[in-house]
């Protein structure tokens, strides 16, 4: 067994970097829950806007490169 398997927790998701996991990066953080710069962000109007619009410009990139695959 892997410890992936073993894990009873999911892997928490950073809402900062769309796509990428948290990484626990700033001190004291035990994950997206109770850190200090997704509270700034969200709590911010303009970087919760640029933060929306990079998450939709990540997820057209992801949908455009599905388009583009050949049919299996």
């Amino acid at each position: 067994m892997t410890a992936r398997t073993l894990s009873r927790h999911p892997d928490a998701k950073c809402p900062i970097r769309p796509g990428e996991p948290c990484t626990l990066c700033l001190p004291g953080a035990t994950g997206p829950a109770d850190c200090g710069l997704v509270y700034l962000v969200m709590g911010d109007d303009e970087l919760r806007e640029g933060l929306h619009q990079t998450r939709l410009a990540v997820r057209g990139t992801v949908t455009d490169a599905l388009a583009e695959r050949p049919a299996a």
